[in-house]
């Protein structure tokens, strides 16, 4: 058996968590992770990319009737924007405590993002003659 090689993959990230550098997330967990990234981190977080991501957290200090339609129309953009792997759905935002709201995002993957690549070994060499 030969190395594994993963068309769509990234370094595992987790909140609060000392994870080893040598842990990674592939395929669908590739872009749940993604998905979860663009959402959480704020504008102007990259110096060399200040559009990137989404304001979505920008507004959960704000009453649920103004929140609630921001932070869905924020992280429809972004994803729209920052993923093009995926197709979006809808996005469902809803109330969870005060100052806490829960993003449920529907979406599926372009069709040509879903054909992973695979490799085939083939050994090159002059026959006997």
């Amino acid at each position: 058996m030969g190395e594994v090689h993963h068309l769509h993959w990234q370094a595992k990230v987790q909140p609060g968590n000392d994870l080893p550098w040598d842990q990674i997330v592939v395929g669908i967990d590739d872009i749940h992770q993604a998905i979860r990234i663009i959402i959480l981190s704020p504008k102007l977080s990259i110096p060399t990319a200040p559009d990137q991501f989404c304001d979505a957290l920008t507004y959960i200090d704000r009453p649920s009737e103004i929140a609630i339609p921001a932070i869905t129309q924020e992280i429809w953009d972004a994803i729209e924007q920052w993923e093009p792997r995926v197709i979006m759905h809808k996005v469902n935002v809803s109330q969870v405590g005060r100052d806490h709201y829960k993003a449920n995002v529907a979406w599926r993957l372009r069709e040509d993002v879903a054909q992973e690549i695979y490799f085939t070994d083939v050994s090159l060499q002059r026959l006997a003659a």
